[in-house]
């Protein structure tokens, strides 16, 4: 009996020994360098209430949420915040040390897995526009492709009522050095005035749509400007239109000077 009691003594204290992992790893065979981890091929797996949270597998890849399927891969349900209050350090670096990426590459590619049907942000970025006050989007791209720069893509705090129309609003507007605007037809240009067949608007009848108007046809007013804005691409061609119409009256009434010149 006493035996047997010794044995079993000696099977617990192994089985309760190779159950534990001590600060120097599984075996215990390197005094001088503590770590908890495996020695073997095997994954590692962090795990609280009995529900994996944490996974680091063979090659190093590390999982968390989920099974890696990337040197990082993560799945959190919820909120997820990454929060940096250093004051003399950058928040958040992001860099990658690849010398030349493949064309088409990406270095940071934020998307939604599922298609999203309602309007919603893919990517915003926000500040306090005033001491105090509560952080504001200044730049969202939203799920449809739409950009905003400047302001909240709420119309009651941008003052854009018509934003969703376009695929770009930036607030309080833009310094370029080039601007390039493509027309989409032969029929989108304005060189149609110069068409036999175009009926030119005599001077007379330009002359009492001024007076009574105020400016010119198919110009708009001063007041439709402001209201509505203009169309960049609309505008050019419609002053060009005005000034090619302007070009054929110049050379009408240079043909009846010199007709003039002739009969004396």
């Amino acid at each position: 009996m006493k035996k047997i009691t010794v044995c079993t003594a000696i099977l617990m204290a192994i089985f309760t020994n190779a159950q534990s992992w001590s600060l120097t790893g599984n075996t215990g065979i390197d005094p001088f360098s503590n770590f908890l981890g495996t020695i073997d091929s095997k994954d590692l797996s962090l795990k609280t209430n009995n529900v994996e949270r944490m996974r680091i597998n063979s090659m190093g890849k590390i999982g968390i949420g989920t099974a890696p399927v990337s040197n990082l891969t993560l799945k959190l349900l919820g909120n997820t915040e990454f929060i940096a209050n250093d004051k003399e350090k950058d928040g958040f670096h992001f860099f990658s040390e690849a010398n030349v990426l493949n064309n088409g590459l990406d270095l940071m590619w934020l998307k939604f897995n599922n298609y999203q049907t309602n309007d919603v942000g893919l990517l915003t970025l926000s500040t306090p526009l005033t001491p105090g006050d509560w952080a504001k989007p200044v730049f969202t791209v939203r799920n449809n492709g739409k950009v905003l720069i400047g302001l909240s893509w709420n119309n009651n705090v941008s003052g854009c009522t018509d934003c969703n129309n376009y695929k770009l609003f930036v607030k309080d507007g833009i310094k370029t050095e080039k601007v390039k605007v493509e027309i989409a037809a032969d029929n989108g240009w304005a060189d149609y005035v110069f068409d036999k067949e175009y009926q030119l608007m005599d001077l007379k009848e330009l002359e009492s749509y001024i007076k009574e108007n105020k400016h010119l046809p198919e110009v708009p007013t001063t007041k439709e400007a402001i209201k509505n804005g203009i169309e960049l691409k609309e505008m050019n061609i419609l002053l060009l239109k005005k000034i090619e119409e302007l070009t054929l009256h110049i050379i009408d009434l240079n043909k009846k000077v010199e007709n003039l010149q002739n009969s004396k």
